[in-house]
């Protein structure tokens, strides 16, 4: 049996980083300072790329000394608030990334394939990212920022869940997502990596998930 673990940013949705803006934005209403996350200089800073990791680094590196468990529910109500408003202006800002639907379709109806989503974003702004897609995830097992603070953990905690909410025992779990720290991440897990989008650094790479059949092909996986 087969586990495919599905990031949402770049994988299913497609932001043109309307979502970093919002974030950054959402730590200056609550913090008083914007963080800048134009540039991949800028992000390499972060140990964490994921909601909860971010913020951790950013109130360590300013000393904010009120209570985090507060100051994340502040920062993640302002950030979802944000994003609501962005998409009601902009509804074109977040969509569907090409041939998301129809993998995760494909997927479903796969025997062999037990698929579930690994995000670095809280809970809450996944599901809203989803929704404002189009995408329906009722049912699917999900793990998130919310759950845990880096990818390497949210990775582990989904396939945990995976199999008790399965009932099956995976010989093979693949991730789709981009980045070095979903790569990285991968590899610490013994998980194979499939980079959707972004750069070329792996050796599987699809420019989206249009192409997942080329997927099956390069992990030696039957189409079905």
């Amino acid at each position: 049996m087969n586990l495919f673990l599905i990031d949402i940013d770049g994988a299913l949705v497609k932001s043109d980083s309307v979502d970093l803006d919002c974030y950054s934005k959402a730590v200056e209403d609550v913090l008083g300072f914007r963080p800048e996350f134009e540039s991949d200089d800028e992000l390499a800073h972060y140990k964490s790329l994921t909601d909860a990791g971010r913020l951790d680094e950013l109130m360590m590196k300013y000393q904010i000394r009120e209570s985090r468990t507060l100051v994340h529910r502040k920062v993640e109500s302002c950030y979802l608030a944000r994003l609501n408003a962005t998409m009601g202006d902009k509804p074109q800002a977040l969509v569907v990334s090409p041939g998301a639907q129809d993998f995760l379709t494909n997927i479903r109806e796969r025997k062999d394939t037990y698929v579930a989503i690994a995000t670095g974003a809280w809970e809450s702004v996944a599901r809203l990212k989803l929704r404002a897609a189009g995408l329906d995830i009722a049912n699917m097992t999900m793990a998130s920022s919310s759950d845990a603070l880096n990818r390497t953990e949210i990775m582990a905690l989904a396939a945990f869940r995976s199999k008790q909410d399965s009932g099956q025992v995976f010989s093979r779990r693949v991730v789709f997502g981009q980045g070095t720290q979903s790569r990285h991440a991968s590899q610490e897990l013994g998980y194979d990596f499939v980079e959707v989008g972004g750069g070329t650094y792996s050796r599987n790479h699809i420019p989206n998930l249009a192409h997942y059949q080329a997927v099956y092909s390069q992990l030696s996986l039957q189409c079905a």
